[in-house]
């Protein structure tokens, strides 16, 4: 069977209003099919490279 994706993709504002979009897609990843989920390895990353890009806008 074919391997699956993990993906999420999230959107938020700066402080002062500028959009910031990430979207992240694990493909390969070295888990068991069942741990693999959106939730699970694609939003932490998801989530540090928001916050950073958040940061480095203040």
């Amino acid at each position: 069977s074919e391997k699956p994706y993990a993906w999420f993709i999230s959107y938020a504002k700066t402080d002062n209003g500028s959009p910031v979009a990430v979207a992240v897609v694990v493909e390969d990843g070295n888990a068991n099919r069942d741990d693999i989920s959106g939730g699970g390895l694609a939003a932490p990353i998801a989530r540090d490279v928001m916050k950073a890009v958040i940061d480095s806008k203040q």
